[in-house]
């Protein structure tokens, strides 16, 4: 059996180590309440060519699980002003060297993870080491001969939802009025309680030298001499030991109960949330942190590094040392406060209190479809998003958030190619999504007003509008495969003529409007403006080579992600169930076990140009000769 490549359907822009820095405070931006003669006002309007089929979801609920195309208040279907503005946001970051701020551009929490059947060998097996010595994890085997593994480390609580005076939940850990008990699923009690996992059940037991002897329902303590507890039907059954396990009842006015740091709380959440499509929808309140004041849960739990880690497994998920954000560049990390292109054009809003707040120069309006284009089939897939704890993929050289000098690779951007043909597996229906896509060809036209920019900052509007003239956008669901391949025009550029409306002609237009060719022409202008303003403050502050923004190999790796239009079995997810030589192959093992990560885009971009000079360079066969003959002179 061959050795299984890595891939996915994504890749990453690198985050620049250069950073941007058009205004020194927010005294220097330009104001809201004149339109500034000496600055740049009007509409861009635009429009988007659907490539491939696109949808854009409404974001509702219906009783038939399909979802809907979004539409404005006139019914029509529309791409939001709020997705467009999104994508403009996040190319804006790139093209405009701006600051990469944890919380605001990049999610930071602490990654959870349990690495117990990893390869010794390989990128996984010092993680599997450190999970191993984190929980002190004791292997051997009964005596009659059972395998056992025993996390010495990991203990029994309650934990428990304790909201303040003003409403504010907090969580605490308390322990349990005994020792935790294992139950054979073969136990004769155990089978009046029916199938099926991740669910607690309240019992009354009786127990003799660490064993249950008894097991009934809950209420018969005080007439059998019964314990009350509760039993632990953990989220999927292990094959060895196949065991259930019973909690005592919690010691609720313990003074060693242990409060649970907000942050140990929001890792646990964030993890929840990246883990929920994959488990059981109808159970999910299983995972989830008591909902009510009062109510409490056994789990199981341990200490380590400052922070308490506990779950519903007697494996639980820990964190690493590293929270993502510390991947950073230190150019981000000490310029998180300055003010960005971002910032200083679409407008920012401090979080903390009293912080400062700056209204958008750009406001960006929803796209409307042009007639009235007629969906095409329904089409179902899995949407599951890609996951930072795939350390391999996320990080430089695939380190993983225990080592010192992992650094995060960039922004995720997703490869152009057709559609591929989707399918939801039998049982899987809960956590698929179905929709109608509308067809290829489809045009979306809207309009971006902006205000009192700069030529440069319009400069750099306008090439994150229309990036470079033979790349593509992608919008709405399905990205990973190949939907929403869009090619953003701009149609019309109006320039607010200030000269002209205080002018002795009254009767004149404020606006000088360029299309077609015109318009295109002042668009390559005023983005040339920013590209080569960027290369001299760059070459200023980093001494770079080359004498442009576009010379810069993040921004070119940028739009080559952009421009080049992949092969769908080159860049899609790996399967658990791929057929290889007559085989059925599950290629996350095969690339886990090989210790592979994924390439750098640089490296795919430099690949891919080596590739195509060898190409033009070696001799046509004459085929290929009659071919380019028939082409040019359309066969004749």
């Amino acid at each position: 059996m061959s050795e299984t490549k890595i891939r996915a359907p994504f890749q990453f822009v690198p985050f620049s180590t250069k950073v941007l820095i058009p205004y020194r405070s927010a005294d220097e931006l330009p104001r809201h309440d004149a339109i500034l003669p000496n600055l740049k006002s009007g509409e861009i309007h635009i429009s988007l060519r659907a490539e491939t089929p696109i949808f854009v979801s409404d974001g509702k609920r219906y009783p038939d699980n399909i979802q809907r195309f979004f539409r404005g208040a006139n019914g029509k279907r529309m791409i939001p002003g709020s997705t467009l503005r999104g994508l403009l946001r996040e190319n804006m970051q790139i093209l405009g060297f701006g600051v990469i701020r944890p919380g605001e551009d990049l999610e930071d929490y602490q990654i959870y993870y349990r690495e117990m059947a990893g390869a010794r060998t390989g990128s996984a097996g010092p993680l599997k080491e450190r999970y191993r010595n984190t929980l002190d994890v004791n292997v051997g085997k009964t005596p009659d001969g059972t395998p056992y593994s025993e996390p010495k480390n990991v203990r029994i609580g309650w934990l428990k939802r304790e909201d303040s005076a003003d409403g504010k939940p907090s969580y605490c850990i308390y322990p349990a009025l005994g020792e935790l008990i294992r139950v054979p699923r073969s136990h004769a009690d155990v089978l009046q309680f029916g199938e099926g996992d991740a669910r607690l059940v309240s019992v009354s037991y009786t127990e003799a030298n660490g064993r249950a002897v008894r097991i009934a329902p809950r209420g018969r303590e005080t007439q059998e001499n019964m314990r009350p507890g509760t039993l632990l039907y953990t989220g999927r059954p292990v094959a060895k030991p196949n065991c259930l396990y019973l909690f005592p009842e919690m010691d609720a006015v313990s003074t060693t109960a242990e409060k649970i740091s907000d942050d140990d709380i929001l890792s646990y959440q964030a993890d929840l949330e990246q883990r929920r499509n994959s488990l059981p929808k109808d159970r999910a309140s299983f995972w989830e942190l008591p909902a009510r004041d009062g109510e409490s849960k056994p789990v199981f739990y341990l200490h380590t590094e400052g922070h308490i880690y506990f779950g519903m497994s007697r494996f639980p998920r820990i964190g690493y040392p590293h929270s993502i954000a510390e991947g950073l560049h230190e150019s981000h990390r000490k310029r998180v406060g300055q003010l960005d292109y971002p910032r200083a054009i679409l407008g920012f809003a401090e979080p903390r209190e009293g912080g400062s707040a700056y209204r958008s120069r750009v406001s960006v309006g929803d796209l409307e479809a042009v007639g009235d284009p007629a969906e095409g089939a329904s089409v179902s897939m899995i949407l599951g998003n890609p996951k930072p704890s795939w350390y391999p993929g996320y990080t430089e050289e695939g380190r993983d958030y225990a080592q010192d000098e992992f650094c995060l690779r960039g922004y995720k951007q997703y490869w152009l190619k057709d559609t591929q043909k989707t399918a939801v597996k039998e049982g899987k229906e809960k956590v698929g999504t179905t929709f109608r896509p509308l067809p290829i060809g489809t045009e979306f036209r809207g309009v971006v007003r902006y205000r009192n920019l700069s030529e440069e900052e319009l400069g750099l509007l306008l090439w994150c509008l229309r990036l470079e003239e033979d790349c593509y956008q992608t919008v709405g669901m399905g990205k990973p495969y190949g939907y929403g391949r869009v090619k953003l025009t701009i149609r019309t550029l109006r320039e607010f003529n200030p000269d002209r409306l205080y002018g002795a002609d009254l009767s004149a237009t404020p606006w000088d409007e360029f299309r077609g060719g015109q318009a295109a022409q002042r668009v390559e202008r005023y983005i040339k403006t920013y590209d080569a303003s960027a290369g001299r403050e760059l070459k200023r502050l980093y001494k770079i080579k080359g004498s442009s923004a576009s010379s810069m190999s993040e921004i070119q790796d940028f739009f080559f992600i952009k421009r080049v239009i992949r092969n769908s079995d080159e860049v899609s997810y790996l399967q658990l169930e791929a057929v290889e030589d007559g085989r059925k192959v599950n290629e996350y093992t095969a690339c886990k076990n090989a210790g592979q990560t994924l390439p750098s885009l640089q490296k795919e971009r430099t690949d891919w140009e080596q590739t195509r000079a060898e190409e033009e360079a070696s001799p046509k066969s004459m085929e290929d000769l009659l071919k380019a003959l028939q082409d040019k002179y359309g066969g004749r």
